[in-house]
Parts: structure tokens; sequence; C-alpha cells
């Protein structure tokens, strides 16, 4: 029977991946069951990957938290093959247990739970996994929940050359080769979560097959912009909530939700704040893109989509009834600067990120943005306001979330059009005041 190190024999095989192969083990001195990873022989000659599994090792050794796996040695055979000994799960993983089809909603919840509070120990050591998919995480046969494989972990603010992680669950910023941030991990939970509750990944027309709670919580982990998700470990709370909610209520499908409030990202050593994330009740959700169908249409990835049709104008969101009209500007002293960046110009489409700053010495209040299109231009659908069309007139209101415009602050909104022409609008009002074009 072969044995590693002479200690740790190998019983059965257990499965192999891209570069590893995976053993059922035992461990001849402690007397105890583990599992053995190996890189696989025909990787052993190149020191990245041999540095990989390496790295992997001793990132998981930095953590000691109940749902990551824990890692026990590591090595290297007299032929150069680096190992990992590690806790042996008892299970199978989340990407097998979808295979046989979706999990109950208070189940996919709970799992999704314990993975955040998994990355919440890993981010408060400044460490971002970057590549959380069903396939990294193990459900034991006691009802536990690990994370596995650190293999690409890396230290907040780290750069690669070459984009990692699996393709279907990267984050917007990691396709573009931004650096290691937890709310990467935060974007790939929301994808798991969706995916393990209903089956597949997020796509038109919305959020369907979840609450609408969880819907909206999806949503912030789903936004485009990675300060507005919510951090990991008020994600963690958030979704223990909503597994205890679940035991008590039916599950009823949602309508599609809209993105959040910005809340804090974890990174190193910091603090989750203290209140809780409460997501808000409009009707928008996010269009997720995923492998190659990005390709041209990157700025549509966690786009939020107002409800209708696709190929419809946006109309305004139908609760902003109940709520009273923006009030002026809030003093002579308000003032307003307006950035229309293209995101994205295909022959048919266009993607736009618009922010809205406060240039003047009074706070704002509730805001309403009126700018009129060029030529035919239409808006499909917008995110982070109430967007409505009528003619060439655009106007956006604020969402309860997102209302307070201080001094010197900006709000960022945005939305997805079709062409008429390709020319950028020329005026905005905010407040019935003009603002700066910039």
């Amino acid at each position: 029977m072969d044995t590693v190190a002479g200690r740790y024999r190998l019983v059965e095989r257990l499965g192999a991946g891209g570069m590893s192969v995976v053993w059922r083990g035992y461990d001849e001195v402690l007397g105890r069951p583990v599992a053995v990873k190996l890189l696989a022989a025909e990787l052993v000659a190149d020191p990245e990957l041999r540095g990989r599994v390496r790295r992997e090792a001793r990132a998981a050794a930095r953590l000691s938290h109940p749902n990551v796996t824990n890692v026990y040695d590591y090595g290297e055979r007299g032929d150069g093959t680096p190992y990992v000994v590690m806790e042996l799960v008892d299970g199978q993983s989340l990407a097998h247990r979808i295979g046989a089809g979706p999990l109950p909603w208070r189940s996919a919840v709970r799992v999704a739970a314990q993975v955040a509070s998994a990355l919440a120990a890993a981010h408060a050591q400044g460490l971002v996994h970057r590549d959380v998919t069903p396939a990294n995480v193990m459900l034991s046969r006691g009802g536990g929940v690990k994370v596995v494989d650190f293999g690409i972990a890396a230290a907040v603010g780290e750069r690669d050359r070459a984009v990692l992680g699996t393709p279907s669950y990267l984050a917007p910023e990691q396709r573009a080769g931004g650096p290691a941030q937890a709310a990467t991990d935060v974007y790939a939970l929301g994808l798991l979560l969706y995916h393990a509750a209903t089956g597949r990944l997020p796509r038109p027309p919305g959020l369907q097959g979840v609450p609408r709670d969880g819907a909206a919580l999806i949503a912030a982990c789903l936004s485009s912009n990675p300060a507005a998700r919510p951090g990991s470990a008020v994600l963690a709370r958030r979704l223990a909530e909503l597994a205890d909610a679940a035991e008590r209520a039916p599950v009823t499908a949602s309508a599609p939700v809209p993105r959040p409030a910005p809340v804090q990202v974890l990174t190193r050593r910091q603090e989750a704040p203290p209140q809780a994330w409460v997501a808000p009740r409009q009707r928008h959700w996010p269009w997720v893109m995923s492998g190659l169908v990005l390709i041209g249409l990157t700025f549509l990835a966690g786009v939020v989509f107002a409800g209708g049709r696709p190929n419809t104008p946006v109309q305004a969101n139908p609760g902003a009834a109940t709520r009273p009209p923006p009030p002026p500007p809030t003093t002579a002293a308000a003032r307003c600067a307006v950035s229309y960046t293209f995101s994205a110009n295909l022959s048919s489409e266009f993607g736009v990120d618009l922010s809205i700053r406060n240039t003047g010495t009074a706070d704002i209040s509730g805001w309403t943005l009126v700018f009129d299109l060029p030529g035919e231009q239409k808006v499909r659908f917008g995110w982070a306001g109430q967007w409505d069309q009528k003619d060439r007139t655009v106007t956006v209101r604020d969402l309860i979330y997102n209302a307070g415009l201080g001094a010197g602050k900006s709000v960022s909104i945005g939305f997805v059009g079709t062409h008429g022409d390709k020319a950028k609008p020329t005026r905005f009002r905010l407040n019935g005041m003009p603002c700066q074009v910039v």
C-alpha cells in the first residue's frame, strides 16, 4: 500500500481535479482518517503549480474556523510531488448535490450562511478565496459545510498576471484583472446561493424562484460596484436570519428586486458595521452574464434590471406612488456635477455609468435627475434609481437608500440603452437646478 512521508497511507482515490488528485488516507501515527491531496504527476515539473499547492496549505492553515477544512500537514515526496494532508470531510460537494436537483430554499441559504462565515474569517485575515463555487464547498453527512481549495487564494490587494478562477463565477473586477478584494468572494457567493436554490445561474427575466428578501440580498451581492456589496460578516448574519425565517414560513417566488444600499466590505481585520443590513423593496434585478457570452458585453455583469419586458422602455416603479415628491433644492448653496461615461458602446446597445455629485455646501435630501437622450436612444433598463422615459426625456428618482446626497458626496447610477445615434446628453438638472457636465 502506497504511503506518503512514511506516515499517511493512501486508502482510496476520491477524485481528481484540474491539477490534483485527492485520496482518502489514514494517519498511521495519530490513528485517524485524513484526506491527502497530491499535485498531478504530469504537473510536478511546473514550479508555479508546486508553489500554488504550498500557498493553498499555508492559506488554509492560517484559518481556524468550523467551516474551513483543517490542514494538518504539508510536504514534498522524494520525486518533488507536493502534498497537503487535510481533514477528511465525509460527504459530497455542493456541485454534486446540485446535480441531483436544486436545494430547498432553507437548505440553500443555510449552506450559504456557513460559507459566508468561512469567508468572513478569511477576509479578517486579509485572504480572498477567489474561487468560491459549488465544487469548492463540501457538505458533510452530519450537515456541516466546509470551504475547500484555497489554491488561488490571495492577499487583499494582490494582483495576478492571469485571470484565475471559474469563468462563470468571476466577478466583473476579476475579469478586468483587478486586485484581490473581499467583495469578489461576496459576488461569487451570491451566484452560489442562487445556483444552489434554483439549479441554474441567474438569467433574464429576473431572480425567479427564491423569496423576495433572498432575491434582494442576492442582488446586493451581484452589484457591479464592489463597494456596494455587503461585507461577508454582515452577509453571514443576514443569511442566518433568512434561514431562520425560512423555517417559519413557506417559500414564495420573488418579483424582480433592486440593488440595495451600499454597505461596508471587509478587508484586513476590519470589523463589520454594527447595524444590520436591510434590503430596500423596490423592483429590480441583476442580469449576470457568464462564460463567453460576456464577450463585448462585460458591462452587463451585475446590472440591475427594472421590471417590464426587456425591449420596452423602463417605467417608473409602481411603489413610488406612496412616496412624497422629491423636495426642491435644499438651499441656494446646493450645486451639482454629472459624469456620463459609456461603459460599453456596441452597434445596437450601450451601457452608461452615471455619477451625480453634490458640489455645493448643503446636503440634498431626496433627488430627481432629468436629462434628454439624443436622437432615438431609449432606456432599456437601469439601476440604483427609479427610471422613467417619456419621449426623449429621462427622469431618475432616488431610491430610499440613496436619497441622501451630502455636500461633497456622490451617488452612482446607470442604465443600458438602445441606439438611435451614439451621442451623449448635454444638459442635466438635479431637483430643477442645472448641473455641470464633467
